[in-house]
């Protein structure tokens, strides 16, 4: 009798969360259309001489002034596609090999922002940098970027932007130009030493064509055609499209029709995602992020860009009030790969992450940046800066998403463990990490 009451029990807790579990499918199912979740997928085949030409670029130091750094040297695909520190460094922090860890010495750039990840950059992704200083507009079909020569109805650059395929071939050119990632110090080389942005891509030019490694790759991916700037940016960008791609995840199987891709723990936390955690106010869409701009109250570290070491992100771009503080907001494929985070590297875990929004605006007065300090000192010369000024801190807060203002997120335990399953398992693109 006990063996059969036990039985009966164990049935009915099966048929039980059967029905729970079919419950959360059909939740899902509306929310899937309510905000507009999709499956990743590219769709059109890889140029096979394309890419071959971007991987080479990519790895390749001589896109550098000083011949020193590569794009792979800050975005390792070993490290989540980025360099795993808190704040970029730039120029004379890297070794020859591109896996090893930078460390900061006394020559060497400490960059202003935590350096971005790269996961499925090639897939309708028309806003780049943390403060989308570079962008293409489709519907106008232009480009907005730092450099005047490129952007609007009538670029004076016309040859270089008219032959730019998308928004990531535009912004694979401005790490060439910047003094501290790749140009190197004036003084230093002939690309630092340019007067214009079209003379240092031009010098970029002509050493790709005269080094005999890429005689080949050339040939083969452009035949006889003139080629300039662009054509190298776009062949990096075809590079990045599909040696990035995550888009065999739990979630995107589970979008595609596989009701068993993810478990019920993951399904879970992704109505925690949609639901308690809120998470859709910013990450909706097929990237879970349409790529605005919020201000989340992210702490501020490191140096800035102006005397107070204040980085008042999107309106450094635009100068509006309304974009006071406010950061392109991050994709989330493969995010638990991509710590630490936000745009100033503060929090180290996806769990410091949820701490934050869970306490709001109040966030700012408790961050001291001990633990992140602590973790990275070998890596840089001194403790990094931590913006700690009532004032500018009340500038942040004052101006912060009204979530975070309100701290409208309140997640239990059970809430909290469900959603970081969904975060760190169900987001995850194991083929990625195979290859």
């Amino acid at each position: 009798m006990i063996h059969l009451a036990i039985a009966a029990l164990s049935s009915l807790i099966f048929i039980t969360s059967s029905a729970t579990e079919l419950e959360a499918d059909k939740k899902l199912e509306r929310y899937i259309r309510q905000f507009q979740f999709e499956a990743l997928d590219l769709e059109r085949d890889k140029n096979q001489e394309l890419y071959a030409l971007g991987k080479k670029l990519f790895f390749d130091p001589l896109l550098s002034g000083n011949k020193n750094i590569s794009c792979a040297h800050c975005h390792d695909p070993k490290r989540g596609s980025a360099d795993a520190l808190p704040l970029g460094l730039g120029q004379g922090a890297y070794g020859s090999d591109p896996h090893e860890m930078p460390i900061q010495k006394k020559d060497s750039q400490l960059l202003s922002r935590h350096t971005p990840a790269l996961f499925n950059v090639g897939l309708n992704v028309n806003r780049f940098f943390w403060d989308g200083r570079v962008e293409f507009i489709p519907r106008l079909y232009i480009y907005e970027t730092p450099s005047a020569g490129l952007n609007g109805d009538y670029p004076e650059d016309y040859e270089i932007s008219d032959a730019l395929s998308g928004a990531l071939a535009a912004q694979a050119l401005f790490p060439l130009l910047s003094h501290e990632e790749m140009r190197g110090l004036p003084g230093e080389n002939d690309l630092a030493n340019a007067k214009s942005d079209r003379e240092v891509w031009n010098l970029i030019v002509q050493r790709i064509i005269n080094s005999a490694d890429y005689k080949d790759l050339i040939k083969a991916a452009f035949a006889s055609e003139s080629i300039n700037i662009a054509h190298l940016a776009n062949a990096l960008a075809e590079f990045q499209s599909y040696y990035f791609l995550a888009n065999n995840t739990p979630w995107d199987r589970y979008l595609r029709g596989d009701l068993k891709a993810m478990s019920y723990k993951q399904k879970r936390g992704a109505l925690v995602f949609v639901e308690r955690g809120r998470c859709v106010l910013c990450h909706r869409g097929a990237h879970l992020s349409e790529f605005s701009f919020q201000n989340v109250a992210a702490p501020g570290v490191g140096e800035g860009f102006d005397i107070h070491k204040n980085d008042q992100g999107r309106f450094e771009i635009t100068k509006k009030p309304a974009d006071l503080y406010k950061f392109r907001t991050p994709a989330l494929r493969n995010v638990a790969l991509t710590a630490p985070y936000f745009h100033s590297g503060a929090y180290l875990s996806l769990e410091e992450v949820l701490n934050h929004y869970e306490s709001g605006v109040k966030a700012l007065d408790q961050y001291k940046g001990k633990e992140m300090n602590n973790q990275y000192q070998d890596y840089y010369l001194k403790a990094l800066y931590v913006e700690t000024a009532p004032y500018r801190l009340f500038r942040k807060k004052d101006t912060a998403h009204p979530a975070l203002r309100s701290r409208a997120i309140r997640l239990n335990s059970d809430e909290r463990e469900d959603l970081l399953v969904f975060l760190k398992e169900a987001l995850t693109d194991e083929s990625f990490l195979e290859r």
